[in-house]
């Protein structure tokens, strides 16, 4: 797998589109206001209109603008709904018991890579179907034949952005000083996906405290992994739903939520294999946000919360993160629910840790994890 050089993937952050936007998303980056609450209503809406995008205000994600279709591709207006609506999670369960089908899941072709495959029938060439793509709200890296639907961060943020752990090996993460986790994980690498419920709770941050706090699901093994879950940090305090790939993808955010709402996540890595790797898929809310590589199809998954500081002091959180109706997805393709019978541990790190759990049985289907900083 080949990392990619571009960090600021997203579809905020440009290669190709105006300088003027650059600019201005930079001056936003580094307004007083903003470090401290966050983009408001109004610079949100104004972003995501210049990249074809919207926010449903009812769900708190973004999504891509159907207005005029993509006429470069040729998609109609009527047409693009359609696909977009066609990747919704909810075509790929039983209608009766409500499991996923996954022979039916596997062979599902996300909506960029559809709009990747008519602007190559019409010529165009790896660098304008990125602008395209970039100006109607999506994303593609040609290399890897990674594709998105979301918003990465600009360039400025990045600098402050902590690096994520490596959920693969759990001795390499603590090292940093100002840094602590609890985590919830398999015993036996041997999955292929996963789906969960979580609500992130308070998801403290302060100023001179906790700088960066993350609730997520990890899948991976052998250094390489992907995730989704929710991040706030002291300069961005939204609670901002996101996915992130170690190699090929780095950071997208998909919308913001709240302390006390659920969002279903859903990961599944595919049969397809290429030099890239494994192609995994990810749904969020019901919605399809991302596709790329993993190498492999058995995957260590655990369920995390991760606080960082600068100085070694931590906020305290008033509500509690919950992943709950947890399920895992077995490389032979069968789905169990993650409950007593599937080898578990639950750790932290530091010891002694801030970052608090408790687990129980939520009925007898799966364990109800709950995690929260002290």
């Amino acid at each position: 797998m080949k990392t990619k050089k571009i960090l600021a993937i997203g579809i905020v952050a440009l290669v190709v589109c105006g300088v003027g936007l650059v600019k201005a998303q930079e001056n936003l980056v580094k307004n007083e206001k903003i470090q401290t609450k966050g983009y408001n209503n109004n610079e949100i809406a104004k972003i995501l209109d210049e990249h074809g995008m919207v926010q449903n205000p009812e769900t708190g994600m973004f999504e891509v603008k159907t207005e005029g279709g993509i006429p470069e591709a040729g998609v109609s207006e009527a047409e693009l709904k359609e696909i977009i609506e066609e990747s919704n999670i909810k075509n790929f369960r039983e209608p009766v018991t409500g499991k996923i089908n996954y022979t039916k899941l596997a062979n599902f072709t996300d909506p960029v890579t559809k709009i990747v495959g008519k602007l190559k029938e019409r010529s165009y060439n790896d660098s304008e179907i990125t602008e395209i793509l970039e100006k109607h709200g999506m994303g593609w890296d040609p290399e890897t034949g990674a594709t998105w639907i979301g918003i990465g961060p600009t360039e400025e943020e990045l600098k402050h952005l902590a690096p994520l752990y490596n959920p693969t090996d759990s001795e390499t993460y603590s090292k940093s000083l100002h840094q602590a986790n609890q985590v919830m994980e398999v015993k036996n690498d041997v999955y292929r996906g996963f789906s969960n419920y979580m609500k992130p709770g308070s998801c403290a941050v302060g100023d001179g405290e906790t700088v960066q706090h993350v609730v997520t699901t990890h899948i991976g093994s052998g250094g390489y992994w992907t995730e989704a879950g929710v991040i706030k940090t002291s300069w961005n305090t939204n609670w901002r739903i996101f996915s992130y790939d170690n190699d090929e993808g780095t950071w997208d955010w998909h919308g913001t939520t709240g302390p006390t709402t659920y969002t279903e996540y859903y990961i599944y890595i595919t049969d397809e294999h290429g030099a890239s790797g494994y192609r995994y898929d990810i749904f969020i809310g019901g919605h399809w946000e991302r596709s790329g590589h993993v190498p492999n199809l058995e995957n260590d998954v655990n369920q995390a919360n991760e606080i960082w500081s600068d100085t070694g002091t931590w906020t305290a959180d008033t509500t509690r993160a919950v992943h709950k109706y947890s399920g895992l997805i077995k490389s032979d393709g069968t789905g169990t629910s993650w409950n007593e019978d599937v080898p578990t541990e639950w750790w932290h790190a530091p010891d002694p840790c801030h970052v608090k759990e408790y687990h129980e049985m939520d009925g007898a289907d799966a364990w109800k994890y709950e995690t929260w900083v002290e």
